[in-house]
């Protein structure tokens, strides 16, 4: 279960969804996902996340999902976190719309 879950609204409908553990202040996982608000429902744009172990940042695509994924092996998991946070934060809307384009 998570220690810390919230959303960091940028727009109506645009948000940062943020998921994280920690263990004696230690990072043990976390997601940090850029979502849309779409017809459909909420859409995830571009993700951080532990989810294979080691930090990584996933790039998606509208149609053809997954395009990259950046591996932050030689950073710490906070730093990759904060990274997140501060990326989305600055650089969302530039982030939507590589993700519409692909």
């Amino acid at each position: 279960m998570p220690d810390s879950a919230f959303n960091i609204w940028l727009e109506n409908n645009v948000r940062i969804l943020v998921i994280r553990l920690t263990q004696k202040g230690r990072y043990v996982s976390f997601a940090v996902v850029l979502t849309i608000q779409t017809e459909q429902g909420w859409v995830d744009v571009a993700r951080f996340d532990t989810a294979h172990g080691i930090p990584h940042q996933d790039i998606l695509g509208k149609k053809a999902g997954l395009l990259q994924k950046i591996w932050y092996d030689d950073i710490s998991p906070k730093e990759v976190f904060h990274l997140a946070i501060t990326t989305f934060q600055k650089d969302y809307e530039l982030i939507i719309n590589a993700f519409k384009r692909n």
